[in-house]
């Protein structure tokens, strides 16, 4: 894993060198119904996006690599079967499912 070096000098005039991992991308399986499906071409997409990214992030990255995606006025989204807001914090391997509006009588 590729790590990023930080120097610090504390209080002693001393130079620590801290390494932390760098940024890295996470791999999350997206199921897609509806128009979502028409658009991203498959029910089940896995993609990759940054760490700690949020449902907002990801709207953002599949607006990109799927133009029409931006269109979606109205759309629900689940984390691991349960509703969620577009502030949420994805993790590695999350199932995320795109709910469209449903219409029809």
């Amino acid at each position: 894993m590729a790590c990023k070096n930080f120097i610090l000098i504390n209080l002693f005039c001393q130079i620590v060198v801290i390494s932390l991992p760098a940024n890295r991308n996470m791999k999350i399986k997206i199921l897609c119904f509806g128009i979502t499906r028409d658009i991203i071409g498959q029910f089940e997409y896995t993609t990759s996006i940054e760490n700690a990214a949020t449902i907002a992030d990801l709207k953002q990255h599949l607006s990109a690599n799927f133009p029409t995606f931006a269109s979606l006025k109205s759309l629900r989204v689940a984390i691991n079967s349960e509703y969620a807001e577009d502030t949420a914090i994805l993790k590695e391997n999350d199932e995320i499912v795109l709910i469209p509006p449903v219409s029809g009588g």
